[in-house]
């Protein structure tokens, strides 16, 4: 049964995008979306492309999975002009094609956008949790080759972005940063949080923790800080729900730029690479490290101290995300998710390189 709030909105954004040439004959929810509420709408009237589906995108002042979440309404404003700069921004050609969709229509009023849409398309979470439900070693260097073109495209964004010709979108980027206080709020500060829920394995390193929720506040105001996506994770990327195939040029969206914010780049990186290694820690899903592994390497070269606050941001997002992933593992697995990310932390805390050499990250330090 559809849900009636669900329903309503569905009703209101109808209305709202009648009279525009993006009126919808019908919109039916999309999964995925945990701040907004997401549709595939289907156009009354194709547009001069031929395109017939697109995907509209509305937010509210809180939250779409947990209404009691107050979230800034500036968030979409953020999103739009990111959007609209990232225009400029070529895809990342290979074996796939990674981009961000493209913008065709927003109302600021109404906090509604109409965008670019990606037939059949799962985020990666999910598609991993579909597709590399069974062990194939035969999907490796398929699984190398997606990260890679992930990693090209992120370090392609952030060396894009630091350009003097994308002034205006930096600007645009800091901005937002009611959006970037609230997550680092959600996850430094939180960091510090979960100790109490898991007072046996964290209650001796509570006090690195405070430091590093301290440390990683005065980062903030760093004046070597760049844009960076700011929610650079599984969730956000988007692709066809078909198996991988060798020379089958698939398209990979990047989306949700409302978080969009001036910080480290480490940030991007460590977000991601948290979530892959999520697939593997409560999954047992092989193809998450092997997307690591490519996705570190397509980035490129980075120095130690890069990878060391690459790692401090795994480690925190372990501990303060990852027990609130619903219905992932047992409780058990949870415990030990916390005590993986509690030993990342420190490690990265303590810069101990050779930790991180003989372990599952240790690409994140240009070895394999």
């Amino acid at each position: 049964m559809a849900d009636p709030k669900v329903a309503k909105l569905s009703e209101e954004v109808l209305q709202s995008l009648s009279g525009t040439d993006y009126a919808c004959s019908s919109l039916a929810p999309l999964s995925g979306g945990m701040a907004n509420f997401i549709f595939k709408g289907t156009l009354a009237k194709p547009l001069s492309d031929g395109t017939k589906e697109v995907a509209v995108k509305h937010g509210e002042d809180y939250l779409a999975a947990i209404p009691a979440f107050l979230l800034p309404t500036t968030r979409c404003k953020a999103e739009v002009e990111c959007l609209k700069a990232l225009n400029e921004l070529p895809p990342a050609k290979g074996a796939y094609v990674v981009q961000t969709p493209k913008l065709y229509y927003s109302n600021l009023e109404t906090n509604t956008q109409v965008q670019q849409y990606l037939p059949n398309a799962l985020s990666l979470k999910h598609y991993a949790l579909k597709h590399f439900a069974s062990p194939d070693p035969s999907r490796k260097p398929l699984c190398l080759e997606l990260g890679r073109s992930l990693g090209v495209w992120l370090r392609d964004f952030h060396v894009w972005a630091s350009h003097p010709e994308q002034a205006k979108f930096r600007e645009q980027a800091k901005a937002n940063d009611e959006m970037r206080q609230i997550k680092h709020m959600s996850t430094y500060e939180t960091l510090v949080s979960t100790v109490a829920d898991f007072p046996a394995i964290l209650t001796d390193a509570k006090e690195t923790f405070e430091k590093i929720r301290d440390f990683t506040a005065e980062e903030l105001q760093n004046p070597a800080l760049q844009v960076i996506h700011g929610d650079f994770w599984t969730g956000n990327v988007l692709l066809p729900s078909q198996p991988l195939e060798e020379g089958n040029q698939m398209p990979v969206f990047v989306v949700d730029w409302e978080v969009c914010q001036f910080n480290l780049p480490s940030f991007d990186l460590g977000q991601m690479i948290a979530e892959l290694y999520e697939l593997f820690l409560f999954q047992w899903i092989e193809e998450g490290k092997w997307i690591i592994e490519g996705f570190t390497t397509g980035y490129g070269h980075v120095d130690d101290e890069f990878a060391f606050r690459a790692a401090l941001h795994i480690g925190t997002h372990l501990i303060a995300w990852g027990p609130k992933a619903p219905g992932w593992g047992t409780e058990a697995q949870v415990r030990q998710v916390v005590g993986v990310g509690k030993d990342i932390v420190l490690n990265a805390w303590r810069k101990d390189r050779a930790w991180f050499e003989s372990g599952d990250l240790a690409c994140l330090f240009g070895s394999q």
